[in-house]
């Protein structure tokens, strides 16, 4: 018994690690609850003795008609069939596995005992700053108010006990003077009395100075419990802001960065249990206090005598601030566990989870109510937030299926409630010269807790939203959203964003994003490439300091860039037909939509973020037959394929095909297997290993296939059809000399107009050259009509 009572008194990551250690054996700690008394089992009986005290529990549960009393029957009722087919036919694990679990509870309390000696009784909260992490810090202050709150309870016995004795003394008191009414006044001393006055004189004085003894004694423990309980307070608040404002608020903002990351969300739910065991704690703390100051108020309203220090106006504050740090607790842990997708499309179901952190415990002596979600427009927010509510809430929209009830989660121990169904059927319009994909709103997710006939109202808000109508919209909202994630001020009332941001930060999130939903980052070189075409000239980028560098809004949603002149053709060539953003976007979504591709990624076979011209001298530099993948920069949402090889006069040179789009993706198996057809492909960059080592894993051949490559032959002309399959036709149109040869000196010669090949000038990018076509047809007629106009078709901008 007295394990299980100090077990109970746990807190924090102590009490958490006790719970685990349960949960991992699969033995539910409401059992060990009933066999509290048999803190040292050792007797094979012991596996009937828990399954009658469950089953006893059973009987008394269906008695009770609530909703509680029901819920708990349901999950004893399966605890005990999970128990019997469990441990019926092997009593002895169940004996090893709850020694297991004794003895963990007794090493975690022998801790516990350990820190609270070591802590300074004086409760100077500000000693907890020189922890070094903040749990410690937070395991501290809890340790420091758990001590405090046991001296306030035994100073409350003490007054109880006090409050008995004087009521004993009273009626002592009250008999002698009905027995000897002449002790009702102060003995005259020059008077003679009987002996029997002088007896009752002499035990009136003892009786007087026994009962100003103890009145004394609980009037200076009244004092010492008010100066108690004015520490708790200190010391809640102190936790509630290194809780509530710092790891609850921290833990919010993380949220920002995971948007859309569905395993990454996961996991970070995970993390709140940890701060759900703070603010169950806290909350027990404040309720035990407040519950001893009501007890402590009614003793003073039952002896309403003036003294020099007076404790009932020092209680009443403490327990208005109670109050208040109740409500805080209660509002503040209403949090949205999984935020709903920051991208919204009209009349498409979206999903949300909310939860109270403190539910379990709230429950026990509170009503909880609907959960009801509205979306509101910036204004509103920042109404909000100022501490005004909004008086008209569907006046930017309505939700459909935006209210439910609360349940209990046995998994997650928490109140929480999945609104799954909840579709925006209309939305407020555009004023002006707002751009829909700009225009930012949020959820607003609202409930109300009744607690002692005190009606809390508790809401918490959604990250901002976008609500676009068509999936066009999808990448310049995206914009929008990573924009105001990553740079907007967290103290900001309304969706504020800066204008522009440095490049750094730029860098930073684009990194992160990429991290996140591919599974590993950018290269200095990558993020050196995505500068550039953000900045929009390469010399410029050579001389400057990055550091100092700083983007537009407008610029990185909305500006289009164009490549410097041609050197050969004097021609200005659209490298970039679209936005950065809009660019980035596509290729983060086909890596992330194509598990192949991320592994590759991972794998770090992948160059990826890299200049055509900065390709080119790589792979000159490398073996004939050299490859690397980059992501096209004319063509979206695809990936280029360069490599090298020695043509007809011995010369190295370095080819690039027409990049295989999201189109080619669905119609081909896997890239890999794309790879391995390609005969003229041998060695990957940066790797610098064959493909068949490089990519084994991820190509489902045979392994003569991996051995012995593809079994095309050159077809006729001299051209080598490499991969022809499902109707993708992917050629590369190649002399016949074209099998790689081992060079280590070649030069590439400068192209002319008259000999245009396939490795055409590094700006170019094969512009104006379509690659299903023989290369032969390129005429000296088609470079005139390039030199005279001033613009190159888009379309042909491919790789």
């Amino acid at each position: 018994m007295a394990l299980w009572a100090a077990s109970q008194s746990l807190r924090g990551p102590a009490l958490q690690q006790m719970l685990q250690t349960y949960e991992m054996h699969q033995f539910h700690i409401e059992i060990r609850n009933l066999g509290q008394n048999r803190d040292e089992l050792n007797a094979i009986r012991v596996r009937d003795e828990l399954l009658n005290l469950m089953r006893q529990q059973t009987q008394q549960l269906e008695q009770i008609s609530t909703q509680d009393a029901l819920l708990q029957w349901s999950r004893m009722t399966k605890y005990i069939e999970d128990f019997k087919n469990r441990f019926q036919q092997n009593p002895t694990k169940l004996l090893d596995i709850l020694f297991e679990c004794l003895e963990t509870e007794r090493r975690l309390c022998q801790e516990a005992t350990i820190t609270l000696k070591g802590n300074d009784e004086s409760s100077d909260w500000s000693n907890a700053n020189n922890i070094s992490t903040a749990a410690e810090d937070i395991r501290k202050i809890y340790s420091q108010l758990h001590m405090i709150t046991i001296d306030a309870e035994n100073d409350w016995k003490n007054i109880q006990q006090l409050g008995e004795n004087l009521n004993i003394l009273y009626h002592h008191w009250n008999k002698l003077l009905h027995e000897h009414p002449e002790c009702r006044y102060q003995p005259v001393s020059s008077s003679k009395y009987p002996s029997n006055q002088i007896a009752a004189f002499k035990q009136r004085q003892k009786l007087y100075n026994d009962i100003y003894e103890i009145v004394k004694h609980r009037k200076d423990t009244e004092m010492g419990i008010a100066e108690k309980f004015a520490k708790i307070v200190e010391g809640i608040k102190l936790l509630h802001s290194k809780v509530l404002d710092s790891q609850l608020f921290e833990w919010k903002q993380r949220q920002k960065t995971l948007s859309g990351v569905e395993n990454l969300m996961n996991t970070h739910c995970e993390e709140l249990k940890q701060i759900q065991l703070w603010c169950e704690s806290s909350l027990d703390t404040i309720w035990q206090t407040k519950i001893l100051v009501e007890q402590l108020l009614a003793v003073c309203d039952k002896n309403p005598q003036q003294n020099d220090q007076p404790v009932k106006p020092t209680l009443d504050i403490i327990f208005q601030e109670l109050e208040n740090l109740l409500s805080e607790l209660v509002n503040k842990a209403f949090i949205i566990m999984k935020q709903p997708p920051q991208i919204i499309k009209v009349d498409t179901k979206f999903a949300a989870s909310v939860c109270s952190l403190i539910g379990t415990k709230l429950n026990a002596f509170s009503q909880l109510t609907d959960v009801n979600a509205y979306i509101l427009s910036e204004s509103q927010v920042r109404s909000l937030r100022n501490g005004n509510f909004p008086p008209d809430l569907g006046a930017s929209g309505k939700i459909l299926n935006s209210s439910k009830p609360m349940q209990f989660d046995s998994q997650t121990r928490m109140w929480k409630v999945d609104l799954t169904n909840m579709k925006i059927g209309r939305r407020a319009t555009t004023k002006g010269d707002e751009m829909v994909t700009e225009l930012k709103f949020a959820i607003l997710f609202t409930s109300e807790f009744t607690i002692q006939d005190k009606k809390i109202v508790v809401r918490d808000t959604s990250l901002p939203t976008v609500v676009i109508v068509n999936t066009n919209q999808t990448a310049n909202a995206m914009g929008t959203i990573v924009w105001d994630n990553y740079f907007s001020s967290p103290t900001r009332e309304g969706f504020e964003v800066p204008k522009e941001v440095k490049w750094q930060n730029i860098a930073h999130m684009l990194n992160t994003e990429f991290f996140h939903r591919v599974g590993s980052g950018l290269s200095e070189e990558n993020l050196q490439f995505l500068a550039s075409k953000l900045i929009g000239d390469s010399y410029l980028l050579k001389t400057m300091d990055l550091s100092c560098a700083t983007i537009t809004w407008q610029k990185f949603i909305k500006a289009i860039f164009y490549q410097h002149f041609s050197l050969m053709l004097s021609v200005p060539v659209l490298e970039f037909n679209q936005p950065f953003w809009k660019w980035f976007y596509t290729v983060l979504d086909l890596m992330q939509s194509n598990s192949e591709l991320k592994a590759i990624w991972c794998e770090g076979l992948f160059v990826g973020f890299i200049a055509k011209e900065r390709a080119k001298e790589i792979l000159l530099e490398c073996e004939p037959g050299t490859f690397l993948l980059r992501f096209s920069s004319g063509k979206p949402k695809a990936i280029s394929i360069c490599f090298t090889r020695v043509d007809r006069s011995g010369q190295k040179v370095v080819e690039f095909p027409e990049p295989l789009d999201e189109k080619k993706f669905t119609l081909m198996k896997t890239l890999s297997e794309c790879l391995f057809d390609i005969q003229q492909f041998i060695y990957v960059y940066p790797k610098g290993i064959s493909k068949e080592e490089a990519f084994r894993s991820h190509y489902s051949g045979s392994s003569n296939q991996i051995k012995g490559g593809s079994d095309t032959t050159a077809s006729e002309s001299g051209k080598s059809s490499i991969y022809d399959k499902s109707k993708l036709k992917f050629k590369l149109f190649l002399d016949d000399s074209t099998e790689p040869e081992a060079s280590s000196a070649c030069s590439t010669p400068l192209p002319t107009p008259q000999a245009l090949t396939p490795s055409v000038d590094p700006d170019y990018e094969m512009v104006g050259i379509n690659v299903y076509s023989d290369i032969r047809d390129v005429s000296e007629d088609f470079v005139q009509h390039l030199l005279q106009e001033s613009t190159v078709d888009e379309s042909d901008n491919f790789c």
